[in-house]
């Protein structure tokens, strides 16, 4: 192996140990049949393209009512962009409906400023 394999080798088993080693925490609350969760998950991940590292942390939250409607909330951020003014993106939001293996949803975002976008409404078939 030259010196270039063996530092690609030497990356990837140090970005394994790092993911290895991150702790994720996630709750679920049961309260008279309805669900809530909330946790995070953490991306870390290398785009060769250009050549850049890119580390984002998604916090969310959900409820599940006992009728089996979904509702949650997530926001991204960008971990390695902590010291720059934008931090908070906005907000995701979905609500989502199963029934005879068809799930039917609705999702919209929100930016930092609160105003929301374009409302997506469809439906998922699985088979």
């Amino acid at each position: 192996m030259n010196k270039l394999q063996l530092t690609v080798v030497a990356a990837w088993i140090g970005l394994a140990s790092i993911m290895a080693a991150t702790t994720v925490y996630s709750k679920d609350f049961t309260i008279a049949g309805q669900t809530i969760s909330a946790g995070a998950e953490s991306d870390i991940n290398y785009i060769t393209g250009v050549e850049e590292w890119d580390w984002t942390a998604t916090p969310y939250a959900s409820f599940t009512t006992s009728m089996g409607i979904g509702l949650s909330v997530e926001t991204e951020i960008d971990i390695r962009g902590l010291d720059e003014d934008e931090i908070f993106k906005g907000m995701d939001w979905a609500a989502e409906y199963a029934v005879s293996g068809v799930t039917l949803y609705t999702e919209v975002s929100s930016d930092r400023d609160w105003e929301f976008g374009d409302i997506t409404v469809g439906a998922k078939v699985k088979f």
